[in-house]
């Protein structure tokens, strides 16, 4: 006859296993298929959603439900690479969520989280790695404790943990297999929804800089000036999707017309917007300050008040006057302008600055030049992004193909406007756009 420890091995069971645990064995071996395919199921739900806060509590769900445990929790690796209390449930879970963050090797969770390995604890006050801390904070009585990493390839993305058995009883090595395969599955689903989250945040970024865009340049004229004995034209490129170049044509009244050129310090969503305040600011000032070089010192304190981050303005502000050659002209550390008259091939850098760029120090005095200019004369205003446009091998566009590009045609503010754009866009080619680029034209119409 055959003994009971060949049966026992025929059939698979364990040596030691007493005859009333082999008569339970297919009853418990049958409870076990029926929590794999529950397992599989959940992941399945895990994985449906890509919404993370949706993943997290499906996991928490899921995790509780199987295990038949008590509380659980779920941390996930931050940017500053320490795990955070994502979602909790259980009696004290209100307490956990965001409150608690936790270094790689400390307690079970960064152990968990440095390893990359489960722990299983069947006695927590036992056990010296159990961080106390957590319990005495909350209230909690913590016994037994499952903590699980969730891995991407070999990376640790989070950690999950089960505690306390609602029979009374400890985690064993099944249950932790079980919470292994539902983890697996779980940390792909958050590596999706964070993924998903990125993506949805990097869209809305992407929006609101088109808005932000459009809404900027509302604040640049949309047309030019029609004023006597004068034509206009611009060109503006921002190096981002906002920029800190800005440039406007005031009407101060029947006779005289105010030309702005600027660049406020920087670049991007900080610079627009203080860009658009200092604009609107400059514009009604300009309505009640006749002279310009006061008018530029008032706007020079209201930018000290105002600033922020230590920005700065530089700009060109020019008043031209009905039937006259004369422009009275204010440069605040800004570029100077460049008179081109092809008949005369007269071509002139006005050097000479009426004071250091606005906001730097309050109280500054700003000193205005007067320029007479003469029919078939063309003013160019620029910003630095002109001179300081760079091509592929890091040399700069410069004040010599400025030249250059005017000197090779007629003096009308189209023809000049389209020479340097032209050469500029040769220059660069494909070389992404370092700053902000605009162009003010005004040339003084033939009698």
């Amino acid at each position: 006859m055959e003994s009971g420890t060949r049966r026992r091995h025929r059939a698979g069971l364990p040596e030691n296993m007493d005859a009333s645990s082999a008569r339970n064995e297919p009853a418990r071996l049958c409870e076990r298929i029926e929590s794999l395919k529950e397992c599989f199921r959940v992941s399945s739900l895990i994985n449906s959603s890509l919404e993370l806060d949706e993943v997290l509590d499906n996991i928490m769900t899921a995790s509780r439900s199987l295990l038949r445990a008590d509380a659980c929790s779920l941390m996930l690796v931050d940017r500053s690479g320490e795990l955070v209390f994502e979602v909790a449930q259980g009696p004290v879970a209100g307490k956990l969520k965001g409150g608690f963050r936790i270094k790689k090797g400390q307690g079970i969770a960064g152990r968990v989280f440095e390893s990359g390995e489960s722990i299983l604890i069947r006695d927590a006050y036992a056990d010296e790695r159990f961080n106390q801390e957590v319990d005495r904070l909350t209230g909690y009585r913590t016994t037994s404790i499952l903590s699980v990493p969730l891995k991407v390839q070999d990376r640790v993305i989070g950690v999950s943990q089960v505690i306390n058995k609602l029979d009374g009883t400890s985690f064993d090595a099944e249950d932790g297999e079980m919470l292994g395969l539902l983890c697996a599955n779980a940390a792909v689903a958050v590596d999706n929804a964070r993924l998903h989250r990125e993506i949805l945040r990097k869209r809305q970024i992407e929006q609101d800089l088109a808005f932000a865009s459009s809404i900027q340049l509302s604040f640049l004229p949309q047309r030019m000036p029609a004023f006597e004995g004068f034509a206009f034209d611009a060109y503006y490129r921002a190096a981002l999707e906002v920029g800190g170049d800005f440039y406007d044509f005031i009407e101060l009244d029947e006779d005289h017309l105010g030309v702005l050129i600027g660049d406020v310090s920087g670049k991007g969503v900080a610079s627009a917007m203080f860009m658009a305040r200092f604009t609107t600011d400059f514009r009604v000032l300009a309505m009640r300050e006749s002279d310009p070089g006061r008018l530029v010192g008032r706007m020079s304190d209201k930018v000290c008040e105002q600033s922020c981050r230590g920005m700065f303005v530089t700009l060109l502000y020019m008043v031209l006057s009905r039937g006259s050659g004369d422009i009275v002209c204010v440069n605040a550390g800004h570029l100077p302008p460049v008179v081109w008259n092809c008949r005369g091939n007269r071509y002139e850098r006005l050097r000479g600055s009426g004071g250091p760029p606005l906001g730097i120090v309050p109280g500054m005095s700003y000193g205005a030049r007067t320029l007479r200019l003469l029919p078939g004369d063309c003013v160019l205003l620029a910003t630095d992004g002109l001179i300081e446009a760079k091509d592929s091998g890091g040399a700069r566009f410069g004040w010599s193909r400025i030249e250059d590009a005017i000197r090779s045609g007629e003096s009308d503010v189209g023809s000049v406007r389209t020479r340097l754009s032209r050469s500029l866009a040769e220059f660069e080619q494909d070389c992404p756009q370092a700053d902000d680029t605009t162009l003010v034209l005004v040339g003084v119409e033939e009698r």
